[in-house]
């Protein structure tokens, strides 16, 4: 990964975020930095306060204390100062620009592969319905579906339907893509073909925070392996140094029960 000298500094940057979700602590004083191009993968055991972190990143949670700029701007406030909240519409508005996988696909079921991928560009973005087409047959050729733009989502694979989650995220042109566990809902066989596209996504420098239990992609895959538990980060390394020299016990105990 290059990083220029305009790009230098966090895409993402978290500060001593909190959250509270049904009266338990599930983010603790959390910080995280994410420069441009980096891949970074939060791995940790179940409640660890992965997906809540990673929802927060585009306020799909709300955090109760702290901060969360994407790109120098708060996604929740209308700026530093102030601390008002920021309004629906200029939210949406922030959101614009980073994309969100889930784990269950969430495609429109009475639309097509490519009426999935244009729509959001022609009505969010006011992109011409010529041109979203268009490049909705490119963002299907790059994931591998060029034959399947007017299939609907029941006549897709689970594998399918993810790769078409993705391209719809891709449409919205983000600067950060954030993934919640994208292949969990997937059969074996199927989780190859979506790996696959994501590290075609890393080879390109998107910026990417990834959740997700895939040990030997993030291995792989990622600039640096960020551990959770308790709501906390315990751990941030590189992969070479973390999977072979982990330092926190947490961090052992947790390798030690995945393959």
């Amino acid at each position: 990964m290059t990083i220029t000298t305009e790009d230098a500094g966090p895409i993402v940057r978290v500060r001593n975020a909190c959250c509270t979700l049904g009266g338990r602590r599930v983010l603790d004083d959390v910080s995280l930095d994410v420069l441009r191009g980096q891949v970074v993968v939060l791995i940790g055991p179940s409640g660890a306060g992965k997906t809540t972190l990673l929802r927060s990143l585009n306020h799909l949670e709300q955090i109760d204390g702290g901060e969360i700029l994407i790109d120098g701007e708060s996604i929740g406030h209308r700026d530093l100062t102030s601390r008002k909240k920021v309004g629906t519409s200029e939210l949406a508005r922030r959101r614009r620009e980073i994309g969100f996988v889930f784990q269950h696909f969430n495609l429109f079921p009475h639309m097509t592969a490519a009426e999935n991928i244009w729509n959001a560009p022609v009505r969010v973005l006011g992109t011409p319905k010529r041109t979203a087409i268009d490049e909705a047959t490119a963002l299907l050729e790059r994931v591998g579906l060029a034959d399947k733009a007017q299939s609907r989502p029941s006549q897709l694979s689970g594998g399918q339907q993810q790769r078409v989650a993705i391209a719809r995220a891709l449409a919205m042109r983000p600067k950060v893509m954030l993934f919640d566990e994208p292949t969990s809902a997937l059969d074996v066989e199927m989780v190859g073909e979506v790996l696959t596209v994501m590290r075609e996504l890393a080879q390109e420098n998107m910026t990417m925070v990834i959740v997700t239990h895939e040990m030997r992609f993030a291995r792989d895959v990622a600039d640096r392996i960020v551990v959770m538990d308790a709501g906390r980060i315990i751990e941030d390394a590189p992969p070479e140094t973390l999977f072979s020299n982990p330092v926190h016990e947490r961090t052992k105990t947790f390798l030690s029960t995945i393959d």
